[in-house]
């Protein structure tokens, strides 16, 4: 599984206002060469520098930066070097996550991710007020989650944040991302993208950038205005995996987490949900409407564990482990709308 990491910034009276962007490209190679990744393909919009990498992704927005990677990347050794651009910039860090899933194959991870302890370690050395958290049983699925917040409040927070690990997918679906050669953006990962049903996801409203791995893998960064969407996928039959994330911001995730479920058909997967009060699902789940995350809304699978994390009033964190059921229904396939949802 993979390991997020999120520095969001506010600007000084020195900060170009550009933040973020404003550093050129080389400044990121740096970034992600202390991981041993590359820079493989780049797309832009008004908001968003999307960089996809080497078994990662890198989103840059004026104000913040998010970086996912996975296997065993090293992916806290990056964060020295992304408080350096903070300071090249004059801004001041104002949030700050790190996140990660329970690995699959923990004894194989370098350090400092050996274990959540080290880990802590690490990032409490650079946010000594920073707090952990664990959401999910020990044993089982679950998520160890970091963040130090210097937000000044009051202000409006609609940020909203939804990640899908996928276990064990479909082997129809997971044999299209085997090639012999290493594919970029083009009619070769279109075609994949059409035959595996990706496109229901990703329709012709983002703007994509993909790479089809050899001998497998694939990663796809997606954005569309203000929103991105990311997946990463392993097709191994040992150790098929998937995962998805999105910031869209929606009032109800069920109709997406479907079609991504209907696309993947996993035996097990977990989703969490990191909500602002402000936001859509924010507003939403204050007035005790469903989300999308419930028991109802996926009836090919059955509730394992959920856990909710209430921060302050309106601030919350949820963490849902679902197994395929024995009794699976058909699914619908559903395709998202190609308007966003402001």
């Amino acid at each position: 599984p993979e390991k997020r990491l999120e520095v969001i910034i506010r600007n000084t009276e020195f900060t170009d206002p550009r933040g973020f962007r404003s550093v050129d490209h080389s400044v990121w190679e740096r970034v992600v060469g202390v991981l041993n990744a590359q820079i493989v393909s780049t797309l832009s919009n008004e908001e968003f520098d999307s960089f996809v990498l080497t078994e990662s992704s890198l989103f840059v927005t004026a104000n913040r930066v998010i970086l996912i990677t996975c296997g065993t990347t090293t992916l806290l050794n990056s964060l020295p070097e992304i408080l350096d651009v903070v300071s090249m910039i004059r801004a001041e860090v104002e949030w700050m996550s790190f996140m990660r899933k329970n690995f699959s194959f923990p004894w194989e991870q370098k350090p400092p991710h050996h274990n959540m302890s080290e880990e802590n370690a690490v990032l409490k050395k650079y946010f000594p007020t920073g707090r952990p958290y664990i959401f999910g049983p020990v044993d089982s699925d679950h998520y160890f989650f970091f963040c130090f917040d210097d937000i000044k409040r009051p202000t409006v927070e609609g940020d909203t944040q939804m990640s899908m690990t996928m276990y064990d997918m479909d082997p129809e679906v997971a044999k299209n991302f085997y090639s012999e050669e290493f594919h970029p953006t083009g009619e070769i990962t279109e075609k994949i993208r059409t035959e595996t049903g990706l496109c229901r996801i990703l329709d012709d409203g983002w703007k994509v950038q993909d790479l089809q791995f050899a001998p497998c893998g694939y990663s796809v960064n997606a954005i569309r205005g203000y929103e991105y969407s990311t997946m990463h996928i392993t097709p191994e039959d040992h150790c098929s995996f998937a995962s998805y994330e999105t910031n869209s911001r929606v009032a109800n995730l069920a109709e997406r987490m479907e079609c991504v479920l209907g696309v993947f058909k996993p035996k097990r997967f977990t989703a969490i949900i990191l909500i602002d009060p402000q936001s859509p699902i924010g507003i939403a789940y204050a007035k005790g409407e469903e989300i999308g995350v419930e028991a109802s809304a996926h009836p090919n699978y059955k509730l394992a564990n959920r856990t909710v994390n209430e921060f302050t009033p309106g601030y919350v964190i949820i963490k849902v482990n679902y197994l395929r059921s024995t009794e699976s229904v058909s699914y619908t396939h559903l395709t998202l709308p190609t308007k966003r949802i402001v």
